[in-house]
């Protein structure tokens, strides 16, 4: 017992140590520049960055120095000597992250990946933050890494299959086919498809959406002795349920020949969320649960479930539409489970059509849990389902997020408001629980 009280206190001793690292004045500013003089200490074989780099050191301990030796003053003279300190330590250390990119970009130009491993391997505040250069480095790193392992692209490709498979959880995925004078044209049509109708020196060419919602529609043409006469664009909504003329093609010599390519993604790209609309917790009035990942979490909430909310609850928990709608997407026949990317084509969900173009998705159900169809309307409160565990998930929660259609043929969430007991919850915190009204 007296050794467990003994060990107790060397490490409150530790703790407190550690917490007196950096001046608590100023800690949002200070604590990263002072934590990145450590790191540093990695690049300073590199003869170009070397005597930036102490210069840089020694005034961050300089800088540190005199924090620490304030830290608890109420002088105010002092404390903005110090933030002005701070301000040319930022300066000193922004230069020398530009002298890294430089050096980077001088290594992939060089195609010397030993270099490029040398810059590239250790984690560093804002080192590969412009997003070309961490493009650049990703591809360049992808040929060679055969050559050699860098922990910190590892962890940037890791992030990447992430956004990747966080976003095709929800329908961020775009649906493709081809209409070609060439191809003798099938019977079998999917959710939207081209279809022609020939005249004696022309041909039209219509699109067919068979689905509930509308869709943003992409089309490339290729043309050989045709005069094309079109009022669509390139990129444009097809309605619910309907048909539409794209273009009528006139023949102008003879081996006159046509292809169109064409993808689309679920809504309209022109739908204007509601930002004012207030969305009902979705679980039973009175029952209270905790928000496990809120807006830009950490562990799957980036990219396009940005403004996703998970929250917390046990599998078969009743599931209520947070804002009124029509169903238009569901699945419930899965089991299958699991924390990778592998897994988020299994999980089971209800997606509904607002009346501002925008769709609710409730993600994770269980087996066998959807309690409504496509093309049913629910109102505001009505029963989805229950809750459940599958898909991408590494434990039982309810993932709800609202999305729309954009020009790029992609999807986005959008930030929600919720009513609670407590009143008007515009950003769900992680860790809290909030009580359905």
């Amino acid at each position: 017992m007296q050794f467990l009280r003994y060990f107790i206190f060397i490490i409150s001793i530790a703790v407190s140590l550690q917490a007196e690292a950096y001046p608590k004045i100023f800690s949002s500013l200070g604590s990263p520049l002072y934590k990145a003089s450590q790191q540093l200490k990695n690049f300073s074989d590199n003869k170009r960055l070397e005597k930036v780099i102490k210069r840089y050191q020694k005034d961050a301990n300089k800088s540190l120095s005199y924090g620490l030796h304030i830290n608890k003053s109420v002088e105010k003279k002092s404390k903005l000597v110090y933030l002005k300190e701070l301000r040319h330590l930022q300066k000193e250390y922004d230069y020398l992250i530009h002298l890294l990119h430089l050096e980077i970009q001088k290594s992939i130009q060089k195609d010397d990946y030993s270099s490029f491993l040398a810059l590239t391997s250790y984690e560093l505040p804002t080192l590969l933050a412009p997003r070309a250069l961490r493009e650049q480095a990703i591809g360049f790193y992808k040929k060679h890494k055969d050559e050699g392992k860098s922990k910190l692209l590892e962890t940037f490709l890791k992030e990447k299959k992430l956004l990747v498979s966080s976003s095709q959880e929800f329908f961020n995925q775009t649906k493709s086919s081809q209409l070609s004078s060439h191809a003798v044209q099938k019977s079998s049509r999917k959710d939207v498809y081209a279809t022609t109708k020939k005249h004696r020196n022309s041909v039209d060419i219509f699109f067919t959406n068979t689905n509930l919602y509308d869709v943003t529609l992409e089309v490339k043409a290729k043309y050989k002795n045709i005069k094309a006469e079109s009022d669509k664009g390139r990129v444009f909504v097809l309605k619910a349920k309907s048909t539409t003329k794209y273009a009528r093609l006139y023949f102008t010599a003879s081996g006159a020949s046509y292809t169109f390519s064409y993808r689309w993604i679920i809504g309209s790209k022109d739908a204007q969320a509601d930002r004012s609309y207030i969305y009902r917790l979705p679980y039973v009035v009175g029952e209270s649960h905790m928000v496990s990942q809120g807006f830009n979490g950490k562990s799957t909430h980036k990219g396009h479930s940005q403004y996703a909310v998970d929250f917390k609850m046990n599998v078969g928990t009743k599931v209520y539409a947070a804002r009124s709608g029509i169903v238009v997407k569901t699945k419930d026949d899965s089991d299958k489970r699991g924390f990778s990317e592998a897994f988020a084509k299994y999980g089971n969900y209800v997606t509904i059509l607002h009346n501002d173009g925008t769709f609710g998705t409730y993600y994770h159900l269980k087996k066998g849990g959807v309690l409504v169809s496509v093309g049913e309307k629910v109102e505001r409160g009505s029963a989805l389902g229950y809750s459940g565990n599958t898909g991408y998930t590494s434990g039982p929660h309810l993932h709800f997020a609202v999305f729309k259609a954009l020009e790029s043929l992609k999807t986005k969430s959008i930030p929600v408001k919720f009513i609670s007991a407590k009143g008007i919850v515009t950003n769900p915190k992680k860790g809290t629980y909030y009580k359905a009204k």
